[in-house]
């Protein structure tokens, strides 16, 4: 029994457990021991997690317990401390891919066996005893031991019937044609390989990789560190734009704060002296000095991140295209190679069919050449899947959740009503509001400014101007006194809204709107009404995905009451769910799960990271998502654009055709091979033949998906 250290911090451990069999008799050591608080065990995947009291029991006595009398086999993982990130993944063409470097070294043998026999009309010898004997037994040694596996988990699957054929072939002096069985299933393995490693360089890319300094204050000087380098009650100084490291209370100064990553709310929030914030939110505007609380792996943003790694590391296999596929040809093989030696009598023969119906084409480079031409065609329009799986299975999914805040809206405000108190021109009230906010860059003062140089409105230079954090601001033009802010600074400078208007302000926000007042002097002059724009094709996209055959459509958002339920009449959606905590949103996709059924998870932010892991897929709006979204999610969406989950379906459903078609072409050869086998018409040497030649055919057949990019004209409509 072997075991791997994939996550530990103190009071916790998460352990990978093989072979997977070994569970319940490890957790049955476990159980006699002070100190442990819980057990959790995934069979499916070997996972094993440990919740234990540091001060009662040590982690080496757990490991030692867990390692039994035969002591312990351990790896350490030298990540333990985090979720590994896209880019710590092995590199596959540089050494550290058996399947890749079989492939090249079968290659380079076969290369010469074509040689010597076609070029220099030579003999090479085949036999058990024979330098290719040698070399085909050696190739085999990986499958054989696989297969092994397999058969000691009472499973015979696709590298079992290869592995006999391969063998079979070799010690009947056909050693060529187990050379060629192998190079095939290499090549094929190693296809697979690079595809999922191509994926994962390529959402690497996405990723903040920049340096993580942030400045703590020491004395009255403000020193830059590494966020690594932050500890406990150490003052943390944030300043506008930079992202907070830590968790933490507020000990002076006020700031805006976008914590919309960390709980999916869609306006920033202000700060003072005695408020807490979390690490992964944004300094919108401002400066604070935050004692920190909790650092590095104890942040609330870590203990999201451990639970999106357990989630990821707990979901359980999912037979693929390729798995399917093999299992009906392992069954046909079986069938046909036993039904020749029954009827003829005549194991020569029977040998032959077994070698024409090993060939790999017929599923593994049948699913996967078609999967790797798939995913190739969507890189090209901006579109990263971490596995052939997810592509297969967006296809036919039939729930689908959606975030709101950044998937179906932007993440700017736009104003949406103008609700003039005064006899001025509705241009004349927005050159004020833009006048007070030209240096502001507050979301909503943006969107003013959106509004205002849209209408070719230019702003009014003025002599002094304060901003009052969590208020409004206030601009001095001549003898004018302008203020523009929520009720609260009216109310601070006086200045008084009648009941009329606080009905219709409160109208609005039921609506959903953000309310702001715009004043002169003592007088108000207009009311303005923000709203998150939603994506201008979200309508249209959820409308085409009702048509596509999903039948459910949630939004789960961290968003009031009223504004999700507004949004959700706009965009059709029955299902909502609002003021959703990040770690509600993965209970809520779990409970959404049903036999038969795929949901899927579409978000952007921190918070719909546990969803996205829980989901079967997620999906993942790239462009300004968070690194953790990314990271969960399966799939991510480079350019943000909605209408490519409807291309996604449409390209799943094409691949899944042409991967069955190929399985058809393949498989149909095979039988026409085994039956001319069966009655002796075809030779081992002629069956070696047949299977490059349908081999050649599957992968033309596949590269049509690569015309499958399409041009961005067509990228509303889907494929």
């Amino acid at each position: 029994m072997n075991f791997r250290i994939r996550h530990s911090i103190a009071g916790r451990i998460r352990l990978k457990i093989t072979p997977f069999g070994a569970l319940p008799d490890v957790a049955a050591r476990l159980s006699g021991i002070n100190g442990i608080q819980y057990t959790r065990t995934n069979p499916a995947c070997g996972a094993l997690v440990i919740g234990y009291d540091p001060d009662q029991v040590s982690r080496q006595t757990l490991l030692d317990a867990v390692a039994g009398p035969a002591g312990p086999e351990t790896e350490a993982d030298p990540t333990a401390c985090r979720m590994p990130p896209a880019t710590e993944a092995a590199p596959i063409l540089f050494g550290k891919n058996r399947h890749f470097i079989h492939f090249i070294g079968l290659s380079g043998v076969m290369a010469a066996v074509f040689v010597k026999t076609v070029l220099l009309k030579g003999i090479v010898a085949q036999t058990v005893f024979s330098p290719l004997g040698f070399i085909s037994l050696f190739s085999a040694i990986p499958l054989v031991r696989d297969a092994l596996r397999d058969a000691r988990e009472k499973r015979f699957t696709l590298e079992g019937f290869l592995a006999a054929g391969c063998t079979a072939a070799t010690f009947s002096g056909k050693a060529v044609t187990a050379l060629e069985i192998l190079w095939i299933h290499n090549g094929a393995e190693s296809l697979n390989a690079w595809i999922a490693e191509r994926s994962r360089r390529s959402v690497s890319d996405i990723l903040d990789l920049t340096a993580k300094n942030t400045f703590i204050l020491a004395g009255n000087v403000e020193v830059e560190i590494p966020v690594a380098g932050v500890r406990p009650r150490d003052i943390v100084v944030l300043h506008t734009g930079e992202k907070i490291c830590v968790d933490g209370e507020v000990m002076s100064g006020e700031a805006m704060v976008d914590d919309s990553p960390i709980t999916g709310r869609s306006e920033p929030a202000a700060v003072k002296a005695g408020d807490t914030v979390l690490a992964g939110s944004y300094v919108c505007h401002g400066i604070i000095y935050v004692r920190a609380s909790c650092v590095g792996d104890h942040t609330y943003l870590a203990r999201i991140m451990r639970k999106v790694e357990d989630t990821l590391e707990n979901r359980a296999p999912v037979e693929s295209v390729a798995d399917r596929l093999a299992s009906n040809l392992v069954r046909m093989g079986l069938v046909a190679t036993l039904g020749t030696a029954i009827i003829t009598r005549d194991l020569w023969r029977a040998f032959t069919v077994m070698l024409v119906m090993a060939c790999p084409c017929a599923t593994t480079l049948s699913a996967k050449t078609a999967v790797s031409a798939a995913m190739s065609a969507a890189a090209k329009r901006g579109i990263l899947i971490k596995g052939g799986r997810y592509l297969e299975e967006v296809g036919t999914a039939d729930i689908l959740c959606f975030d709101k805040t950044g998937t179906l809206t932007t993440t700017e405000p736009r104003i949406e009503i103008i609700f003039n108190l005064s006899d001025l021109a509705e241009d004349e009230l927005l050159l004020w509001a833009y006048s007070a906010e030209m240096h502001n860059h507050h979301p909503l003062a943006l969107a003013i400014r959106k509004e205002a140089v849209a209408r070719g409105i230019d702003p009014v230079s003025h002599g002094q101007c304060d901003f009052i954090i969590g208020r409004g601001v206030r601009a001095v033009f001549g003898e004018d006194t302008i203020r523009l802010g929520n009720r609260q600074f009216m109310l601070d400078s006086g200045i008084s809204a009648g009941p009329e208007l606080r009905k219709k302000a409160t109208a609005l926000r039921n609506k959903g709107l953000t309310v702001i007042f715009l004043a002169r002097n003592q007088t108000l002059l207009a009311m303005f009404g923000f709203a998150n724009e939603a994506r201008p094709d979200a309508r249209a996209t959820l409308d085409a995905l009702r048509g596509s055959g999903v039948g459910h459509i949630a939004l789960i958002t961290g968003d009031s009451e009223k504004t999700a339920l507004n949004f959700c009449g706009e965009m059709g959606i029955s299902d909502c769910h609002h003021s959703i905590l990040p770690e509600e949103k993965g209970v809520i996709v779990a409970g959404l799960k049903k036999p038969g059924s795929r949901v899927v998870m579409v978000g952007d932010g921190i918070n719909d990271a546990l969803a996205l892991a829980e989901a079967d897929i997620g999906i993942a709006m790239s462009a300004a998502g968070s690194d953790i979204a990314i990271e969960a999610a399966d799939i991510a969406l480079v350019k943000n654009d909605l209408a490519d989950i409807l291309y996604l379906r449409d390209l799943s459903k094409k691949t899944i055709s042409i991967a069955n078609q190929n399985f058809w072409l393949a498989t149909t050869t095979n039988i026409g091979g085994a039956l001319a086998g069966a009655m002796g018409m075809l030779s081992p040497v002629a069956a070696g033949l047949l299977h490059i030649v349908h081999t050649l055919g599957v992968v033309a057949n596949s590269s049509r998906l690569l015309l499958q990019a399409g041009s961005a004209s067509d990228k509303k409509s889907g494929v």
